[in-house]
């Protein structure tokens, strides 16, 4: 007699213990794919970040480098019309709240910039399309662009557009210093004590910036301007984004003016 042999099939405490680990499996493979999806979009907007930063860091230096100018400037430095004592090529200003002039060649950071250039080398200032400038406002930074500016030295006057990305990003610092500039006094070194300060002719009289020369003496001075941009901006999305960038520019045009 043979005996049938019965087939055994999977009991039900198998098929539960087979359905945990299955979900443990599945539940493993779905966070590692989530978090791989996570941190590739993260990568890309900080990707994207670093390329818009690195744009407006372009923008504001390229610009910046052209204060000054003057289509006649090799003529007679002197008399260029954007580097006059009261109608200056170049300022960095506090804030939009104060907009308060800060002393060129000092360690003082601002939050504004502004500047003008003789763009369609009329040889003169447009009040209407030679003023520019960079400023933060609101966690935006913004550029002088077109209307009547009153006061080329406010950061405040003129009209001013949006540069950067409010709906992707905000910027959290936007700095401009001039503390890598120089002046020099062309008088120097005259054999003379003109600082009165150990009756010597010192090294530190060449340096108009500490001290300046007389109103009317004739003196010339030259001034070459070195600003150093940072900028910060964090993500709108995940603010623990964060990307900082600096990036000195030298000023083409040295400004030289008889005292």
């Amino acid at each position: 007699m043979i005996k049938k042999r019965s087939n055994k099939g999977f009991t039900i405490i198998e098929l539960l213990i087979g359905m945990v680990i299955g979900m443990f499996v599945l539940s493993g493979a779905t966070y590692i794919y989530v978090t791989i999806i996570a941190s590739s979009a993260s990568t890309l907007k900080s990707s994207k970040l670093n390329t818009q930063m690195m744009s407006m860091m372009s923008i504001m230096v390229n610009d910046i480098r052209r204060a000054g100018y003057w289509a006649t400037f090799t003529e007679t430095p002197s008399a260029n019309p954007f580097s006059q004592i009261d109608d200056t090529a170049v300022e960095i200003i506090n804030s939009m709240a104060s907009d308060t002039q800060i002393t060129l060649g000092s360690n003082a950071s601002g939050q504004c910039i502004t500047y003008s250039y003789d763009e369609n080398e009329n040889g003169s200032v447009d009040a209407d399309s030679e003023y520019f400038g960079f400023r933060l406002n609101a966690g935006n930074i913004e550029m002088r662009t077109a209307g009547t500016v009153t006061d080329g030295d406010s950061c405040v006057n003129g009209t001013w557009t949006i540069l950067s990305d409010s709906d992707l990003y905000t910027i959290t610092q936007l700095s401009f210093n001039s503390g890598d500039s120089a002046c020099v006094n062309t008088r120097e070194p005259d054999e003379l004590d003109n600082d009165g300060a150990n009756g010597e002719d010192d090294d530190d009289e060449r340096d108009c910036y500490s001290q300046v020369p007389t109103a009317g003496s004739g003196d010339t001075t030259v001034e070459t301007r070195d600003i150093e941009i940072t900028m910060t901006a964090a993500l709108v999305t995940d603010p623990e984004v964060t990307m900082s960038i600096s990036q000195s520019v030298r000023i083409r045009n040295d400004w030289i003016r008889i005292r």
